[in-house]
């Protein structure tokens, strides 16, 4: 067989080898950006995190350092010590600003996608609610109505919109909406906090779990892409100031 009957390999990429202590830094980096994670928590001890990632001590080092220099965290010394989240500094809000500006191709690319998952996974949602998960919706937004700090209001916006995921009982839309929030979430962080974006996300929300919980898939689409739709605008309009 001559070179020229070899079948077209050109989707496939380059590999490259990832050290373990990548696979960690990277899920804590997502946790971190998803506000699974609040600044001024602890993570849990190297100890424990060699038992979580099944890793050595060597190696969890090495993932928290690269936190470190990234700014997400700080290593405190003493009895009290520990390894701390950094909260949101305005250097890190000019470097996401930047980094959406120069990359603003690929986020619309992003948002495009999330324009059309997150309306489909409500409408999924709506599809498969019980009592139970519209209870846990309604929890979750009842967090946002009361005063609450950005970072709160931020983690709490992220675990309706996952939660809208997991009760759409599929999995690749749970992953795909985990995937997009983390890819957008510290663009999200640049967006203007105050009792009027709280209160309006809190009504955008109620809109959603009401057209979920009457089962009415075609409303619980349209609502949700209203309510992600806005957000770009948003962004749109901080990039090109």
């Amino acid at each position: 067989m001559t070179s020229n009957n070899y079948p077209d390999l050109s989707s496939l990429k380059h590999v490259s080898a990832q050290k373990v202590s990548d696979h960690i830094f990277e899920q804590l980096k997502e946790s971190i950006i998803l506000k699974e994670i609040l600044p001024e928590e602890q993570l849990p001890p190297e100890r424990e995190l060699c038992s979580i990632f099944n890793a050595s001590r060597l190696t969890v080092r090495e993932a928290i350092q690269r936190l470190k220099e990234e700014g997400l965290v700080e290593q405190i010394r003493g009895a009290k010590g520990g390894t701390f989240i950094l909260p949101l500094t305005a250097k890190i809000h000019e470097k996401t600003k930047e980094s959406l500006i120069n990359q603003w191709d690929e986020f619309q690319d992003i948002f495009v996608f999330r324009n059309f998952i997150e309306p489909y996974t409500a409408k999924m949602a709506a599809l498969n609610i019980s009592e139970e998960k519209i209870e846990e919706l309604h929890q979750l937004n009842n967090q946002i109505s009361a005063p609450c700090e950005r970072e709160e209001f931020r983690s709490n916006d992220v675990k309706f919109h996952l939660k809208i995921s997991e009760i759409a009982k599929n999995i690749y839309f749970q992953n795909s909406v985990r995937m997009i929030r983390t890819k957008i979430n510290p663009a999200l962080d640049l967006l203007p906090f105050n009792e009027d974006v709280r209160k309006k996300t809190y009504e955008e929300h109620q809109f959603i779990i009401e057209s979920i919980e009457k089962q009415d898939k075609s409303t619980a689409k349209k609502v949700m892409y209203d309510h992600i739709f806005g957000t770009t605008n948003k962004l749109e309009e901080i990039i090109r100031e």
